[in-house]
């Protein structure tokens, strides 16, 4: 906001005067808006690093189920012992997009994956690891004709 303040010369004029005590934004007041920001932004970096790490983990996570059901779908196709024994077989680690490794498993503990015979509904069951901990667990039954 502007003031208009009258004001006389040595010659006995009157002159108006403008003062700027209200315009614009001076240094301090910047400041003070940058470190509030800046405080702010520090407090949310935790936040922050938290939901990249859930996400790549949900990655992992999303990779695995994929492949997962993708091997139980080529078994139900295939219909045949030695397919559905030649996945529970598979040794060969997984890498995710972002090179994250996790392998399949297929336990047989508590009488998970009982032996193939053919014309019978068999139980398949596979575990996606990584770093020791199961990130998913697949259990489907696959009619085996041969």
């Amino acid at each position: 906001m502007t003031a208009v303040i009258p004001a006389t010369d040595g010659f006995g004029r009157t002159q108006m005067f403008r003062t700027r005590s209200d315009e614009g934004f001076g240094l301090v007041e910047v400041v003070i808006a940058m470190m509030l920001l800046a405080i702010i932004a520090v407090a949310l970096l935790p936040f922050l690093a938290r939901g990249i790490s859930q996400s790549s983990t949900q990655s992992v996570t999303a990779t695995a189920t994929r492949e997962l059901n993708s091997l139980i779908e080529e078994a139900r196709t295939a219909q045949t012992c030695a397919k559905v024994n030649a996945i529970r077989a598979i040794a060969d680690p997984y890498f995710e997009g972002t090179n994250r490794e996790f392998s399949i498993e297929a336990p047989t503990a508590g009488g998970r994956n009982p032996t193939c015979t053919p014309k019978t509904a068999v139980q398949v069951s596979l575990d996606a690891v990584h770093d020791s901990s199961i990130l998913v667990r697949v259990d489907a039954i696959i009619y085996v004709k041969q």
